[in-house]
């Protein structure tokens, strides 16, 4: 909970370099959805965080335990995972993934997945991905309603 604070403001520095920049960031919506995936998740939701020799905020992941429809079997979904740009040679994007994966074997988990979406740095996301071992599966697609709202091209 202490590290919430942290978390929006890296988040918003992350909302700004991505196709997410064309939506209003609400710092006290992305702490009150922080708070509730924490305290009110009952074990659901888990975030961690990765910090640097300072204790300064390089990264995170945010992610939940889910059942398809057709399965009672869990599977967890990531929700959000980023490191700082400054921060991605030094480890902390494959600690997160190696922590979250552990999670989930812990809560046995068939499936693990995680989407690419932000538009940034797509091959070099997708290649370190496949690297960790993901398979990919699918594609996303995105449809603007709203002018000015960034989509795929």
């Amino acid at each position: 909970m202490n590290d919430i604070p942290g978390l929006v403001a890296l988040g918003k520095r992350m909302h700004a370099i991505t196709r997410f920049k064309s939506f209003v960031y609400n710092e006290e919506r992305v702490a009150q959805a922080l708070s509730a995936a924490i305290e009110k998740g009952n074990g659901r939701y888990v975030c961690l965080v990765a910090e640097d020799s300072t204790q300064r905020l390089v990264g995170v992941l945010l992610a939940v335990l889910e059942q398809h429809i057709f399965s009672e079997q869990l599977v967890a979904s990531v929700m959000h995972y980023d490191v700082l740009p400054e921060s991605r040679m030094g480890g902390y994007g494959v600690r997160l993934l190696k922590a979250f994966e552990q999670w989930g074997k812990n809560r046995k988990v068939v499936e693990i997945s995680l989407g690419i979406n932000s538009l940034t740095e797509m091959d070099s996301v997708g290649g370190f991905v496949r690297k960790m071992g993901y398979g990919k599966v699918g594609e996303n697609f995105v449809l603007r309603l709203e002018p000015g709202l960034a989509s795929s091209q």
